[in-house]
């Protein structure tokens, strides 16, 4: 792009649309150089368990370790009742953390209030007693125990892909508050779209999924489904519009009576699945025997389509976004809230 992100911030909120309009705090995010081609979901990372989970208890014992081939991603799970604490790995990529989380109550019994995107999250002054602590905690204050959390997991684990605090929920229970973070997946320095689509932009698009619960003062459950690899790049994404005639482009397709506030603008990946490899052939397969039901498969292929999306309504479950593709800036609109814009 031939000019400073600030520059583009200030000429989108003075574009003039009868259909949407740019927030105060309206943020930018578009990577010095995208790659294209497809990137690959692994095997084996299951392979580290007893390094990882005595990362997770110093007190670590084999014998707390179960495994069950019924289920998928293939990897162990362990226990240690006494403190509270779950740990499962899995072959995909797939970490789960918990300690001394109901999930009955936080996930079944609690009560939404709202969602913060990352950056009304840093700029917010509301504090929140949580439950399981003492005190009062910020929106900021939350994302930085999250992001502090997925440092200490990637780094430890030479996870190839970072992640990112993109939104912070506050929910309310029986005995307090707490937060839910939604973390974004770069792969190759790009995020990755992480929101799914009632309606979908392509039916073999998958999203990224990682999230962490905050009670008390730590983070007491952490999941990320998967990670991706490069497998045939091709190349870069050598040009495409920029954010001002990206946003064109979306205002000139856009229904005339929509009014949307835009809150957030980057260039992202939409993951599309194409096959998977058949491990004995390296053959590219149409489907796979394996995992039919999972949504993340050792193999699995995927194009990265990179896009731009502006951000409209990130509240979870709820979200409206719209892409539009680099290459041949064809938009499509999601709205979670299902026509009630």
């Amino acid at each position: 792009m031939s000019k400073k992100k600030s520059e583009y911030i200030d000429e989108l909120k003075k574009l003039e649309c009868d259909n949407m309009n740019f927030s105060d705090i309206l943020d930018i995010d578009i990577p010095q150089k995208i790659k294209t081609g497809d990137f690959i979901c692994p095997t084996g990372f299951e392979d580290n368990y007893k390094e990882i989970f005595t990362h997770y208890d110093e007190d670590f014992n084999e014998a707390n370790i179960t495994n069950d081939d019924t289920t998928y991603p293939t990897g162990p799970s362990y226990e240690d009742k006494e403190k509270g604490l779950q740990l499962s790995i899995g072959c995909t990529g797939f970490f789960s953390y918990q300690k001394d989380f109901d999930e009955q109550k936080y996930y079944n019994e609690s009560e939404y209030i709202k969602t913060f995107s990352y950056s009304e999250a840093m700029e917010s002054l509301e504090k929140y007693k949580l439950a399981g602590g003492n005190e009062e905690m910020s929106p900021a204050d939350a994302v930085k125990l999250a992001k502090d959390f997925s440092d200490d997991f990637t780094n430890f684990c030479n996870y190839p892909n970072d992640l990112s605090v993109s939104r912070i929920s506050l929910y309310e229970c029986s005995d307090g508050y707490f937060y839910m973070a939604n973390y974004t997946q770069s792969v190759s320095d790009v995020n990755i779209l992480e929101y799914a689509g009632y309606d979908s932009i392509d039916e073999n698009m998958i999203v990224s999924c990682a999230f962490a619960y905050i009670c008390g003062n730590e983070v007491n459950n952490f999941v990320t489904n998967s990670y991706f690899e490069e497998y045939k790049i091709d190349g870069e994404l050598t040009s495409t519009s920029d954010p001002v005639s990206a946003a064109k482009c979306l205002s000139d397709t856009l229904a005339t009576n929509m009014k949307l506030n835009v809150k957030r603008v980057a260039i992202e990946y939409c993951m599309i699945k194409k096959g998977n490899i058949e491990k004995s052939t390296g053959d590219e397969e149409t489907d796979r025997e394996k995992a039919p039901w999972a949504t993340y498969c050792s193999y699995d292929i995927y194009e990265a389509v990179p896009c731009w999306v502006f951000y409209f309504d990130e509240t979870p479950n709820k979200e409206i976004y719209a892409t539009i593709n680099c290459n041949d800036m064809n938009v499509s609109f999601v709205n979670n809230q299902k026509g009630n814009v």
